[in-house]
């Protein structure tokens, strides 16, 4: 039997690649968006916080696969996005789920996409 689990993301619009953890699905969206958040502080620490996130723009996509937040280096448009994303997939029921990481800083603009994003997955 199957059942929905969900993923964290993050896209490097310089490296032209993603970041997440291997095999690290979770039971809840708010649990992926905190790994995503994890994973975003990864990358602002990489780039030295230059990563501008616009919080205003809409989360896009679809349920299987959601850019929730996206950045710009120094906030140049024209430049490669950055996205944390969040996707699901079936996977099966015996399969450990993971705990997500905890992100050090957690603003109230984060704590505004989580709550955009659960209202989405309800």
């Amino acid at each position: 039997m199957t059942v929905i689990g969900y993923q964290a993301q993050v896209a490097d619009g310089i490296r032209k690649k993603g970041i997440k953890r291997v095999n690290s699905f979770f039971k809840t969206p708010e649990e992926a968006v905190e790994e995503a958040f994890s994973l975003k502080e990864k990358l602002d620490s990489r780039y030295k916080n230059k990563i501008k996130w616009d919080y205003g723009k809409k989360i896009t996509g679809t349920l299987e696969k959601m850019k929730i937040l996206k950045g710009y280096l120094e906030g140049d448009e024209d430049s490669s996005a950055f996205y944390l994303q969040i996707t699901t997939s079936e996977i099966q029921r015996n399969l450990k789920l993971s705990t997500p990481s905890k992100p050090k800083k957690f603003t109230a603009n984060d704590k505004k996409v989580m709550t955009k994003v659960a209202k989405i997955f309800v």
